[in-house]
Parts: C-alpha cells; sequence; structure tokens
C-alpha cells in the first residue's frame, strides 16, 4: 500500500532478535530482584508500646534493625489522640529513625543503653490540618504547616536479654525486653521557647515513656 513501509526478512529478523533480548533481559533483571527481596528479611525486628513524645495518649508500633552492631533503628507507630477539647479523637502516625551508640553490661542479663537518640516525624489523620496554609489566612500568617511536626529527643533504655536470646537471633523469638524514656521537643514547640523566655522546660519538652520488645 501507499505509504507503507516494508521491511526484509533479514530486517524482521533482526527486530525479533532485538525483542527476545530485551525480554530476556527484563526477565532477568525481574528475578534478580526477586533473589534480593528474598534475601532481604523485611520483617520487624521489634515491637513498642509507648505514650507520649507528641504520637497521642498511646501508641504502638513496629521496628527494623540493622547497621553496625546494630546501632541503627526504624520504627513506624500508629498512635490514638483523645478527643481533649476537639470535636472528635484523631489517630497519629509517625516514622521514627533511632541511633544507638552503646549498649553497657551492668549485671547478670541487664544491660543499659545510656543514650537513645531519636529523630522522627509525626502527623495526624484529619482534614483539619494543612500542608500548605489555607487562602483565609493572610500570606506568612503561620510559619510551620499545622499538618507535619519535626521531632528531637534523647532518651535511656534498660534492657533484660532473655536466657537462651542468641540462638533465637534468626527465628523471630524474643531477645530482649525494654523499658525506656525520652525527653525531647518538636519544631513549633522549640521556635516557642527561642522566642518567648517566659516558657518553662514543661511547657515545651515532650517526655515519652515505653516499653519494647527486641525479636
Amino acid at each position: 500500500p501507499s505509504g507503507a513501509t516494508l521491511c526484509s526478512p533479514s530486517t524482521r529478523t533482526k527486530a525479533m532478535n532485538i525483542k527476545s533480548w530485551s525480554f530476556k533481559a527484563l526477565l532477568a533483571a525481574v528475578l534478580l530482584a526477586a533473589q534480593g527481596a528474598a534475601a532481604i528479611d523485611l520483617l520487624p525486628r521489634s515491637v513498642a508500646v509507648q505514650s507520649g513524645g507528641g504520637m497521642g495518649a498511646i501508641s504502638a508500633g513496629a521496628g527494623w534493625i540493622y547497621g553496625a552492631k546494630e546501632r541503627f533503628e526504624t520504627e513506624l507507630f500508629v498512635g490514638y489522640v483523645p478527643r481533649y477539647d476537639s470535636s472528635a479523637a484523631k489517630v497519629s502516625l509517625a516514622l521514627k529513625e533511632n541511633f544507638v551508640p552503646w549498649n553497657v553490661h551492668l549485671k547478670g542479663n541487664i544491660y543499659l543503653r545510656p543514650l537513645t537518640t531519636s529523630f522522627y516525624l509525626t502527623t495526624v489523620v484529619s482534614k483539619k490540618f494543612w500542608v500548605k496554609q489555607p487562602d483565609r489566612y493572610e500570606k506568612g500568617y503561620y510559619v510551620l504547616p499545622t499538618k507535619v511536626r519535626l521531632n528531637l529527643s534523647l532518651g535511656q533504655r534498660l534492657e533484660w536479654h532473655l536466657p537462651g536470646a542468641a540462638a533465637t537471633l534468626r527465628r523471630r523469638k524474643p531477645r530482649a525486653l525494654s523499658v525506656y524514656y525520652e525527653l525531647g521537643t518538636c519544631d513549633i514547640y522549640f521556635l516557642s521557647a527561642v522566642s518567648n523566655s517566659y516558657l518553662r522546660p514543661s511547657d515545651w519538652l515532650q517526655l515519652t515513656l515505653g516499653a519494647r520488645l527486641t525479636l
């Protein structure tokens, strides 16, 4: 037909070979990715329950432990925020990154983590909070969004290593039970403390109390 491009048998063969090679390469990449995902252990290594810390009256989460000497931890939390003086109770979400540099043996199976440092993001599941300032407010009226809070905290952790914990490392059985506290603040509290000298530490510090099970 007029305007159509006719391919010779050799051209069609080359095109088929290219398509076959591309399919094989794509299939190989998918298989390698699947093997890599299977090799990476994505199951949580810890579960925790806590109160405070800007996550609500109570929150629960799961975490992953990694890095040299297991110094790094990433945790996801879901919290409950009571109604207080608002119209309804709310749910909070948090993504938390911990750095725990030291582990000190006290006695028997008791260990102390003398310093825990945490940086985390929190948000409240509600349409009443926003990331971009609504048009009803004058430009610059709010310095920070109300939807997301940046938090920083320092704390300590007391651990009881369960008997036979070393043998259960690969089988997701309880290895250690710990209790902890953290003292920190969030971005908006910190700015308020800097600009208002009359505020007391209790006005801008957040206390967290929690328990944690390492698997």
